[in-house]
């Protein structure tokens, strides 16, 4: 991939060619296996710098006939030839070297995974974790070692150990394998007990949920001793980690550092697409030899201030070292030979009425929200919340309108007997978890953008006064209504709705309700509800992720 650059030269405009990406060719394995499928590419500051020598004798743990089928590719098995290889080092500090996979989409960080796993089973290694994001990849993570012709046992998150678990220990199949789990579970508890310790009795002593042996029965020893693998999948996960500050980081990035503390030659993989974007998020990476005993920096402190002097540049040169080092591969699928076309997306008759009643409830609700407010004499806060609220609405409503015209593009594809990528800005969950919707049976698809607004509206509209308030009602009605809008600052009629002018709710136009700063004012309680009841009433579009499975099949 190429970027043009024009450069001026005496007023004749010339053309200057910089090379960004380079094609990726495997040097180092070349006496056997198959070429990738896809068309790889790597950055042309990496491709510069060619990985060392490794002596590494892989050979002897991967069956034959994994390398000559190309179940596994030379550029896959490169990643699991050089993470091996470094797993054998040890850092200056007395800690085992670890190996970062920076590989892109495309290329297969699973079967690499499940590689250097079989590896490590073969040699005697018979546990190994397996971290990621999500439970749902616990079926792609078994598939990718069923591939391998791995039969391995993949326990799904320490639950299963827990139902495993009897009065002598551990039912036998569970005492050795894959524990695949998510990262929010490592930081959680049961019982009074962290499941991180449960994790690290699981994987040096085989426990269950009784635990291992006692401090006296020789556990240090043995903490000190595991060297098997921990893999962790998406690890930018863990990047919000403020050494010193340990109170200001993230439950996750504390759980990840104190895991590769307590298990000081375990093999750790780090793989993430995007983790040396941000040299500040590298803290987690502690197996990387870049700071502490033995290097140039004393700790992650000092690394990261050199770093940020130097700019980003520097942070192409860290990553090239890192390769020469043989601790680093970042490839990815070439875009070459790609076509990028524009479709524009058409909207009905009933998604352009959606998209004008959606208009019209955010004006509605601004509306009855100042009147509120003047009433209530609330702050600020509420207008910062009403902004992001109806920016992330009326995003998710516009990746949802365009959901027929995806569907349309993609089943023509595959018709035509083509492979379809649907990319996703958002899938929606967070807004569905900001909503507070709980799995459970439901009569139809959930509106992530209905339940924000119904939220929104539950949680900020204002029906107490607030301490400071000195403002009559009077006065709130004449707020409403100086846009020349009604009560509210609406439009007459509201025909998307089904109102006409709006009626200001009983007492707005006097008390304003009674009682001290904490009771509610009826007026305000009852617009709120109006509006609540309005807002449901809508007929909004389903999460566009729902809608998606829903038109081409999925799990």
């Amino acid at each position: 991939m190429a970027a043009t650059v024009d450069v001026g030269d005496e007023g004749l405009a010339e053309s200057a060619t910089k090379q960004v990406f380079s094609s990726y060719v495997c040097r180092t394995i070349t006496d056997r296996g198959m070429s990738h499928p896809g068309d790889v590419a790597e950055a042309s500051s990496l491709a510069a710098v060619p990985l060392p020598p490794s002596k590494y004798p892989l050979w002897d743990s991967l069956p034959p006939e994994l390398v000559s089928s190309g179940k596994l590719s030379t550029l896959q098995l490169e990643g699991i030839l050089y993470a091996c290889s470094k797993h054998c080092e040890m850092l200056p500090s007395g800690e085992r070297a670890g190996f970062f996979i920076g590989d892109g989409a495309g290329v297969g960080k699973g079967r690499q995974i499940a590689g250097i796993i079989l590896d490590n089973f073969v040699r005697g290694r018979k546990r190994s974790l397996w971290l990621s994001t999500s439970s749902d990849l616990h079926a792609d993570a078994t598939r990718d070692l069923r591939d391998l012709g791995c039969q391995l046992t993949v326990i799904n998150n320490v639950a299963a150990l827990d139902r495993e678990s009897r009065a002598l220990g551990l039912a036998k199949e569970y005492r050795e394998g894959v524990l695949f789990m998510t990262y929010s579970t490592l930081i959680s508890q049961v019982k009074g007990r962290s499941r991180l310790q449960q994790v690290i009795d699981w994987l040096v002593f085989g426990a269950g949920t009784n635990g291992g042996p006692a401090a006296g029965d020789g556990a240090a020893s043995a903490l000190s001793s595991w060297d098997g693998l921990i893999v962790l999948d998406e690890c930018h996960k863990a990047k919000n980690f403020v050494p010193g500050k340990e109170a200001a980081s993230t439950k996750v990035a504390s759980a990840v550092i104190a895991l590769q503390e307590r298990l000081p030659r375990a093999r750790v993989l780090y793989c993430s697409a995007t983790g040396v974007s941000e040299v500040g998020n590298m803290a987690y990476m502690v197996r990387m030899g870049l700071w502490g005993k033995g290097t140039a920096f004393d700790d992650f402190q000092t690394f990261l201030d050199s770093m940020r002097r130097r700019g980003v540049s520097f942070m192409e040169m860290l990553a090239m070292e890192m390769k020469a080092e043989g601790k680093y591969v970042a490839r990815g699928l070439s875009f070459r030979e790609a076509e990028f076309t524009e479709v524009e997306a058409p909207l009905n008759e009933h998604q352009i009425r959606m998209y004008d009643n959606a208009v019209q409830a955010w004006s509605r609700v601004k509306g009855q929200l100042e009147a509120a407010l003047a009433v209530t004499g609330g702050g600020r806060d509420v207008w910062k919340a009403f902004w992001s609220t109806q920016q992330r609405f009326f995003k998710l409503l516009c990746v949802s309108l365009k959901v027929p015209t995806v569907v349309s593009e993609a089943c023509e594809a595959l018709a035509a007997g083509q492979c379809v990528v649907i990319g996703l800005q958002t899938t929606g969950e967070a807004a569905a978890e900001a909503a507070g919707l709980e799995p459970g049976p439901v009569p139809g698809f959930v509106s992530p953008t209905k339940e924000m607004l119904l939220r929104f509206v539950t949680q900020h509209f204002p029906v107490r006064r607030a301490a400071a308030a000195a403002d009559s009602t009077a006065a709130a009605v004449a707020a409403a209504t100086a846009g020349g809008g009604g009560a509210y600052g609406l439009a007459a009629p509201y025909s998307p709705w089904g109102y006409e002018e709006p009626v200001p709710p009983p007492g707005i136009g006097s008390t304003g309700g009674a009682g001290g700063e904490d009771a509610e004012i009826p007026a305000c309680v009852s617009m709120r509800e109006e509006l609540l009841a309005a807002i449901d009433s809508l007929q909004l579009p389903a999460n566009f992720l729902d809608e998606i499975i829903d038109h081409l099949g999925g799990p």
